[in-house]
């Protein structure tokens, strides 16, 4: 794995020479993975965090920048590798920014993602309560459907690829991706040959595998059947990347509401395309998607239509007013949402305390916005955690896909 980058010859502008010198050179004994995908060992009582490396393991590293309480380090050598640590299947692992766990045994991802849920519930949402064990991706490598490959010439040359670990700014050339699908990695050359030949100066591309095949317009309309549904989506927008897990995902979902007969109706906010709500329309009496984007709203309307889902409506929401449209008793609702990776906002949480559902479902991607959230809900209104549960939609980084199960606190 090539992890170092070049040696300069002198340190960068601002930085800072305590309590070590720059591309000083350190031995560690590593303690534990953040939830960033970074290892973190101590020196003289000062913390180092640094890539690449597992818990258990010693290691060489390299010093490149100081703060205030913790440096940061490049991996040089492990000197004494864990049993869990594994060959990764990417040539540029460690040198492209996409992916922070190949060289770790799956089992052990899944284990530390666990961690990670339990750690930020603790520590930003100060909410101590059981995660239970990851469901795993059917597949850990050839999962992904959407790429997004970005570009810049720069003295002759045009990379395509995805940004450098550690940087806001060098991209590092990607002719295939292990964890992307098979119809991505064959349309990928194509992709690349064309913007290597031609005029602009920067971007983005896109690949999106669906149904209708590698669609790399970013205004096209996509399809994808999941847990027998059809679902139409722009394709330059969010949906979600691994079809693997979200089968899983929506399975688990559908359970729920099995085992909670209690919840008839479900508001789905954050709905986007709907498919949430369409995908558990057989499991309740009737249900209300909001979105404040109008196109995602006529998208998903085409959804409910195509799957003759008749229990069911899609309203465009003010963010001021998310609940307004929502008529049902909110004794026997369910509020769903799946926010962006920012979290939601204060006036959303408000809301949601004041229109008090039954239950709440927070499905999030990002553990850290969701434990700021819950913790802030909670304090908004009287609920209870009864699980938490995380789906692994990216294996071989750092993120992970985690469901909240909240009710009220005298249910």
């Amino acid at each position: 794995m090539d992890a170092q980058p070049p040696l300069h010859s002198t340190p960068p502008k601002h930085f800072i020479p305590m309590p070590f010198a720059y591309h000083e050179t350190l031995e560690l004994d590593i303690q534990t993975l953040t939830n960033e995908g970074r290892g973190i060992g101590r020196h003289d009582d000062w913390t180092v965090m640094v890539p690449f490396v597992i818990p258990g393991e010693r290691v060489r590293v390299r010093i490149f920048r100081n703060h205030k309480n913790y440096s940061e380090a490049d991996l040089v050598e492990v000197l004494t590798p864990s049993p869990q640590r594994v060959q990764p299947r990417c040539p540029l692992f460690g040198r492209c920014g996409g992916c922070q766990y190949q060289h770790i045994t799956y089992e052990e991802q899944l284990r530390w993602k666990r961690q990670h849920v339990a750690d930020c519930l603790e520590r930003i949402g100060k909410i101590r309560t059981e995660v239970q064990p990851v469901v795993a991706s059917e597949k850990i490598y050839g999962y992904r459907t959407k790429l997004t490959p970005h570009f810049e010439r720069f003295r002759g040359q045009c990379p395509v690829g995805f940004l450098a670990n550690g940087s806001r700014h060098t991209i590092v050339d990607v002719p295939q991706c292990p964890i992307a699908s098979d119809a991505v990695n064959e349309a990928l050359p194509k992709v690349r040959e064309r913007i290597v030949s031609g005029s602009a100066r920067n971007g983005t591309a896109l690949l999106r595998d669906c149904d209708d095949g590698v669609l790399t317009d970013f205004n096209a309309s996509g399809t994808a059947h999941v847990h027998g549904l059809t679902f139409h989506f722009p394709a330059g927008s969010f949906f979600q990347n691994n079809p693997y897990i979200l089968e899983a995902l929506l399975s688990y979902l559908e359970t729920f509401f099995k085992e909670h007969p209690e919840l008839e109706f479900l508001a789905d906010t954050y709905c986007g395309t709907g498919v949430f709500g369409i995908a558990l329309a057989s499991v309740v009496k009737q249900f209300v998607g909001i979105e404040i984007d109008e196109k995602s709203v006529a998208l998903a309307q085409t959804n409910l239509n195509c799957n003759h889902v008749i229990n069911g409506s899609v309203v465009h929401g003010n963010s001021s007013e998310l609940f307004k449209e929502i008529t049902f008793d909110p004794q026997k609702t369910c509020v769903l949402l799946d926010p962006p990776r920012k979290g939601t906002d204060e006036a959303f949480l408000q809301q949601l305390a004041r229109f008090t559902p039954r239950a709440v479902i927070y499905v999030s991607c990002a553990p850290d916005t969701q434990a700021r959230d819950l913790q802030r809900f909670l304090e908004l209104a009287s609920y209870k955690i009864i699980c938490v549960q995380p789906f692994d939609m990216f294996p071989q980084t750092k993120h992970v896909e985690t469901v909240a199960f909240l009710v009220q606190e005298d249910v």
